[in-house]
């Protein structure tokens, strides 16, 4: 009965989301329909239901749009400051975080923000068996939709 309802969730978050997105590029409620159907029969929505939640699909299917040769530079500078496994603590980085986060946006703001992501239901995207996996995978999609094309120099 649990899986019956975590898939009715995702399966209803996937739909919420591709309105979302559907409804910043214009689409009608019929091609959303549509793009859903193709996702089911293509498996791309089971996908992120499994064990894993999605992250063979997501390792399969992302692409890079930065050059090999910058993704180890940032590596290496990553290890030789002592950032890159900052993220790994038992405490997940919160410590580092806390550290060396600073906010320029005001408290007040920060607080509507919250307010609004809890009303529009965004905030408990984050708290389903993929711990956010798909709702960041459509806010990527997203930004790359509204961000110029970078060739890649492989």
């Amino acid at each position: 009965m649990i899986k019956l309802n975590a898939r009715m969730a995702l399966v209803a978050a996937s739909m919420v989301l591709a309105a979302g997105a559907a409804s910043a590029q214009g689409m009608s409620r019929a091609e959303v329909k549509a793009q859903l159907k193709a996702a089911q029969a293509s498996g791309q929505i089971a996908a992120f239901d499994g064990e894993d939640s999605g992250s063979a699909y997501l390792a399969a299917h992302f692409h890079s749009a930065e050059p090999r040769s910058e993704v180890k530079a940032q590596v290496a500078e990553a290890r030789a400051d002592g950032t890159l496994n900052v993220l790994d603590g038992t405490d997940s980085g919160s410590f580092y975080l806390s550290r060396h986060q600073s906010l320029t946006e005001p408290r007040s703001e920060v607080k509507a923000e919250l307010a609004a992501a809890e009303k529009s239901g965004q905030l408990d995207a984050f708290y389903n068996e993929d711990s956010g996996s798909f709702e960041l995978t459509a806010m990527r999609g997203q930004q790359r939709a509204t961000r110029p094309a970078v060739a890649s120099t492989r």
